[in-house]
């Protein structure tokens, strides 16, 4: 996406009317192509040493939680059912919750009181 231009902006988002790629979208979805760029290289570097980085997995556990039940808000409070049938945003949601799940259950634990 950072190095994308609007003729592939129009084919990956199924063709919308051309007045609805603005620049406005394109400079947003490049910025958003920088932050998962970045979250790549710190989740590449936290791999290494899973046990050391334990915050970066935890808040990328809490980053998912929170965008699988942000569109589920918005379905209920906007109208962006008319743009995505209500099953994506659900399943979606909800293959992120299972990720929840799995790095929560794959989370290295510490010992108790210190203990190895």
């Amino acid at each position: 996406m950072i190095f994308s231009s609007r003729p592939l902006i129009v084919q990956v988002f199924m063709h919308p009317p051309e007045s609805e790629v603005s620049t406005l979208l394109l400079a947003l979805l490049k910025e958003m192509g920088g932050v998962m760029l970045m979250l790549s290289v710190m989740l590449r570097l936290a791999a290494r040493d899973p046990a050391r980085n334990v915050a970066i997995l935890d808040a990328l556990t809490m980053g998912l939680f929170i965008l699988a039940i942000t569109p589920l808000v918005s379905l209920k409070t906007t109208d962006i059912g008319k743009l995505y049938p209500a099953y994506f945003i659900w399943g979606r949601s909800l293959v992120r919750l299972a990720l929840v799940m799995v790095l929560l259950w794959v989370r290295p634990r510490e010992a108790l009181g210190g203990q190895p």
